[in-house]
């Protein structure tokens, strides 16, 4: 028996009958109030997911003596590499319990998981499972920026999880030059035709939008019609988010997914998912800054890995965070031993789209 097959003794996927014994175990190592306790939340995640398997929900659990000591979660998506569709899966949720713990059952269910696509990818990990894929020889990228957009200094100076050292920076421009950077970015956004349209619920036109959009980014999470009606139209969360289409005539430019949070008391636009075509996420960008300055929002936030927003995102006045609000949010990438050729582009920052919507990055909010 082989390091690997000893290490994978006892893993397996959940079972119904599980549900008891890992309800017990989610309590003591998530919290009584996580989501993972949520039965809605885990019939979503687990079991609604556009590419879910046959063989059930991407949850492996690790069990001695009928207790589960372990569990590794996995979001099953459709990755865009290229031209070429690939399985691929968001590693979510690896804990252990302390006492089993560099026993080999962190890298049993990582390794278990990662097996099962061409691709694993991990986003926003905890310091514990970062070291734990670490060791196992995951491809480290870097960390996903986020960019803020301060919209009114004066509020943002009293909130700031810096001490309100970036108000203080942006109120050396000073609120009327932002709020004329705005107001002159949405104007041109007019100009060329563009307008803001809130919406219920996706339909049918986001597909030719991604048919349009996706093929400028080398690396990318399918974005069509029935993963963003799953992960923003039927998820429990849904009245939590708000839906926009920048339109020109009949012509659907972007989508942009915004969730309003609460820092501190004060009102934060999340921008969670956006998607447009060449040369229109500058005027998706502005238009929304503008409806943040207009609602009273303090800043207008999106955390993203997009080689193309980095320009635009900096010229309308974003600043560019490295290392996040709290702390950095990180990413990895392990290839299936079979489809090591995926090293290459899935292994490079430069080539991926990413957003809040990949993964589980945007289960929380930013006072949570």
């Amino acid at each position: 028996m082989s390091i690997i097959d000893w290490k994978q003794r006892g893993v397996a996927r959940y079972e119904p009958s599980d549900h008891a014994a890992l309800e017990s175990f989610q309590r003591a190592h998530f919290g009584a109030d996580s989501i993972q306790l949520s039965p809605d939340h885990f019939h979503w995640l687990f079991e609604e997911p556009p590419e879910r398997e046959h063989e059930g929900p991407q949850l492996w659990l690790c069990k001695r003596n009928g207790a589960v000591v372990g569990q590794q979660g996995g979001i099953p998506f459709a990755l865009k590499v290229g031209e070429r569709n690939r399985r691929a899966s968001w590693a979510i949720d690896l804990m252990v319990a302390p006492e089993w713990r560099l026993r080999g059952v962190g890298p049993a269910l990582s390794e278990t998981h990662s097996g099962s696509s061409d691709l694993a990818v991990s986003l926003s990990m905890t310091e514990a499972a970062y070291k734990s894929y670490k060791r196992a020889g995951w491809l480290d990228l870097g960390n996903v920026p986020t960019y803020l957009r301060v919209i009114d200094p004066l509020r943002c100076l009293r909130v700031s999880p810096y001490g309100g050292g970036l108000a203080k920076l942006v109120a050396k421009v000073g609120k009327p030059a932002l709020t004329s950077a705005s107001l002159g970015y949405g104007l041109s956004a007019r100009l060329l035709g563009a307008k803001l349209v809130e919406i219920d619920s996706f339909d049918y036109r986001v597909d030719e939008l991604w048919e349009a959009a996706a093929p400028q980014h080398p690396v990318i999470a399918r974005r069509d019609w029935a993963f963003l009606n799953w992960r923003f139209d039927t998820t429990p969360q849904s009245d939590r988010f708000r839906r926009f289409y920048i339109m020109r005539g009949e012509t659907l430019l972007a989508y942009v997914v915004l969730r309003v949070d609460h820092w501190k008391g004060e009102p934060v636009g999340v921008v969670c998912d956006y998607l447009a075509r060449p040369g229109w996420l500058m005027a998706s960008f502005s238009l929304m800054t503008e409806l943040a300055r207009r609602e009273g929002m303090v800043a207008l936030m999106c955390r993203t890995l997009n080689a193309q927003a980095a320009r635009p995102l900096s010229m309308m006045g974003f600043l560019c965070l490295k290392n996040g609000l709290h702390a950095p949010t990180r990413m990895m990438v392990r290839p299936a031993l079979d489809q090591l050729d995926l090293a290459g582009p899935a292994g490079d920052p430069k080539n991926w789209f990413v957003t809040v919507a990949d993964s589980d990055m945007g289960f929380r909010g930013l006072g949570e």
